[in-house]
């Protein structure tokens, strides 16, 4: 049974880090493979992975919504777009990354979103765990153009704006058009004086469970600044680290059989 794991939060959070440590990590554990969904529009996910992004679901899905560009109905349309949507995958070492692209336009999309999203069931259930890397509102899931998920991870930082958008994302998560199974908190960023007395209690007060806390880390943002990929960075980083408590926190299971 596929893991689904969205994460979303307001930019600049540490979120998209968050997401390529965790697939990292999901790899590490023998959780493989992982399909990574660069679901914002702002899709950095690629770049966090150290992977080029190659077509986006976006162009998929202009395409197929012009009568030009349509494929014939019924199974050939099928099939077209599920080829289409196996070659927009960029393969790595454990991982797979599909990226979503840029928002819909004015169009009526209601066809081949539907194709889109057959599509990514049958695909996700080809793979040991889903990571979705989501922008604060949360488009693909409120379009249902992605799987139910089981964990839901709000990210933010020791900040009130930040704060405020988790609150919105826990918030629409109730209005959403797809199960979740969990919904989790992860402050992100923290500095060693932790997190403020104000910002502690108000995460006592969310309707979401705290995940362990991921440090202010200097190496991964030295390896942000640089464009390199959080996968390479040292084994024993303290954001690496404290995602592999995370991990163990959401009970991510590790197969008895390591590939």
């Amino acid at each position: 049974m596929t893991l689904s794991i969205a994460v979303a939060g307001k930019g600049g959070t540490g979120k998209t880090t968050f997401a390529a440590l965790l697939i990292r990590v999901l790899v590490e554990r023998g959780v493989r493979p992982v399909l990574a969904v660069d679901a914002d529009p702002n899709a950095n996910l690629g770049e966090a992975l150290g992977v080029e992004t190659g077509t986006t679901l976006a162009d998929i899905r202009e395409r197929g919504s012009q009568p030009e560009g349509s494929p014939p109905s019924g199974i050939g349309r099928v099939r077209v777009v599920e080829d289409e949507v196996q070659r927009a995958l960029s393969e790595a070492c454990g991982f797979d990354l599909l990226t979503m692209g840029r928002p819909e336009g004015p169009r009526c999309y209601c066809a081949v979103n539907h194709l889109l999203r057959k599509s990514l069931d049958d695909l996700s259930r080809n793979y040991a765990a889903v990571v979705i890397d989501n922008e604060a509102g949360m488009e693909h899931l409120s379009r249902r153009t992605t799987n139910d998920v089981d964990y839901l991870v709000a990210v933010l930082n020791p900040t009130a704006p930040s704060l405020r958008a988790v609150r919105r994302i826990l918030a629409l998560a109730d209005e959403l058009p797809v199960r979740i199974g969990r919904r989790v908190v992860l402050p992100t960023r923290v500095g060693p004086e932790g997190l403020p007395a104000w910002l502690d209690a108000e995460l006592a007060e969310l309707p979401a469970t705290r995940l362990p806390e991921v440090p202010q880390d200097d190496a991964v943002e030295e390896a942000g600044a640089a464009g390199r990929p959080v996968l390479e960075l040292p084994a024993d980083t303290p954001a690496l680290i404290a995602v592999r408590r995370i991990a163990e926190a959401l009970e991510v299971p590790v197969p008895t059989a390591l590939p």
